[in-house]
């Protein structure tokens, strides 16, 4: 999982195809050339990239060839720099018209080619310590790809007692959910996956949306820093890929969250 830069439109921008264009036109305006599935390119200093939908770019690592790349699709399209990670101000190119769509956001003023190198740097240096300490911690692997059970849990087999303390870790940290989120737990199914060990799974329905139920997936860390922590992670039954899409958690009842 590259650390990932997006152009974000404005009211000045084309449309996200033309974005797109732009994009791979500002590649070779700037001395770098695009590789023959379009997907890979490099930078004129000999940075690697890969560019995606709508103009985004996935990074390892930056230089003022990329910087540069950036700048220019930025500022030819009038969108704003977004990046992945917990920094959610968006860049502004100087010369850039237009105002972000929907939102009342600040963003900052960028200058140059060079100012917006070292804000993505100290970006890009959060981002991957951020992802060594999700590694550290078992939740990514080393591609940087997160690690999590299925969303289903088919045929692992299912358990009646959980001396392990995962339950009981999962429901105290689901607990607030139910009140501050208006989780309602429909129904809960604990069992032994090979891979993370002890799962605990319910189906949720929100106050706000009781008829678009999600999934709920627990585990315990496994990672040499984890220092057992459990996390969470909540996903919607249907997906809009259909082979994401998982059924209904059966009714039968599990150790410490007795199912309906």
């Amino acid at each position: 999982m590259a650390f990932e830069v997006f152009l974000m439109p404005t009211t000045a921008s084309p449309a996200s195809a033309q974005v797109e264009v732009e994009v791979r036109k500002a590649i070779p305006a700037e001395g770098g050339a695009l590789d023959a599935d379009g997907a890979g390119a490099r930078a004129a200093d000999g940075i690697r990239f890969t560019v995606g939908d709508g103009g985004a770019f996935g990074i390892d690592q930056l230089s003022p060839g990329l910087c540069r790349i950036i700048f220019r699709a930025a500022l030819r399209t009038n969108s704003v720099v977004v990046r992945g990670g917990a920094d959610a101000t968006p860049l502004k190119m100087k010369g850039a018209k237009g105002a972000i769509r929907g939102f009342r956001v600040r963003a900052d003023p960028i200058a140059s080619p060079q100012s917006l190198c070292v804000r993505l740097d100290r970006d890009l240096v959060a981002w991957n310590r951020f992802m060594s300490a999700e590694q550290a911690e078992g939740a990514m692997d080393r591609n940087q790809e997160p690690l999590e059970p299925p969303g289903s849990p088919r045929t692992e087999p299912r358990l009646s007692s959980d001396p392990s303390g995962v339950v009981a870790q999962c429901l105290a940290s689901a607990n607030p959910l139910t009140t501050k989120a208006g989780w309602t737990i429909e129904r809960t199914v604990v069992s032994q996956n090979p891979q993370y060990g002890v799962v605990w799974r319910a189906d949720v329905v929100t106050r706000d949306h009781p008829n678009i139920p999600s999934r709920v997936i627990c585990w315990r860390l496994s990672g040499e820093r984890a220092g057992g922590k459990v996390m969470f992670e909540v996903r919607p039954l249907q997906m809009f890929d259909p082979s994401q899409s998982v059924g209904p958690l059966e009714a039968k009842p599990t150790p410490n969250g007795a199912s309906k």
